[in-house]
């Protein structure tokens, strides 16, 4: 009989001594889980697409795209800004003719159609491998500490340009909002990029 109640005891005292320890090991996992912010899980949802490509076809409000893995009617609006590539400078849509290289930026929202139509933000004509502005709309604004450069940051969140008067010179009125042509060459490989802006047009 006592020896029964040695092992029961025994028995006891190892189950009490379990239970505190995965107490003790919940409360320090809980104390080492750090808070989960929003910043952490957010997903940046793409505000503007960008297809590369010849023209197909040119109607009155249309311009059909086909690019390396996809085919576009890009549907031009009053809002549509139709340029150079080359210096930013307004084009008409005669300029758009069938055949040529035209990188068209515009809405992620596009129709099922084949070729899916989507409303172009900007269709800006020439290679863009080689050197030429790229579209940037601007989402945030802030200035250095010495006023001598704005950062900008893209509404996608996908890249940060520097830009200084050798870029603009009127570069302390670009606001939030604003649409860029922004010309650049390099840029870091991190999110968000950042890179040094040779040359901005902001865009009437």
């Amino acid at each position: 009989m006592k020896l029964m109640k040695k092992i029961f005891l025994a028995a006891s005292c190892s189950a009490l001594l379990m239970t505190s320890c995965a107490v003790a090991d919940a409360n320090s996992f809980e104390n080492k889980v750090l808070p989960v912010t929003k910043t952490q899980h957010a997903e940046v949802v793409q505000e503007v697409l960008f297809t590369t490509g010849k023209i197909l076809e040119v109607n009155d409000n249309m311009i059909v795209v086909k690019g390396e893995h996809n085919l576009i009617a890009a549907v031009v609006t009053e809002d549509t800004y139709l340029l150079n590539g080359k210096n930013g400078k307004a084009k008409k849509l005669g300029s758009f003719k069938v055949g040529k290289e035209v990188t068209v930026y515009h809405s992620p929202k596009m129709t099922r159609s084949i070729p899916a139509q989507t409303e172009a933000y900007a269709i800006v004509l020439g290679d863009n491998r080689v050197k030429q502005g790229k579209f940037f709309k601007v989402a945030e604004v802030t200035m250095s500490e010495d006023g001598e450069y704005v950062s900008v940051l893209d509404v996608d969140q996908s890249l940060i340009a520097t830009v200084d008067k050798k870029a603009n010179k009127h570069f302390t009125d670009i606001k939030v909002g604003d649409s860029l042509m922004v010309w650049y060459d390099m840029m870091t490989m991190s999110l968000p990029a950042r890179t040094n802006a040779q040359k901005v047009v902001v865009l009437p």
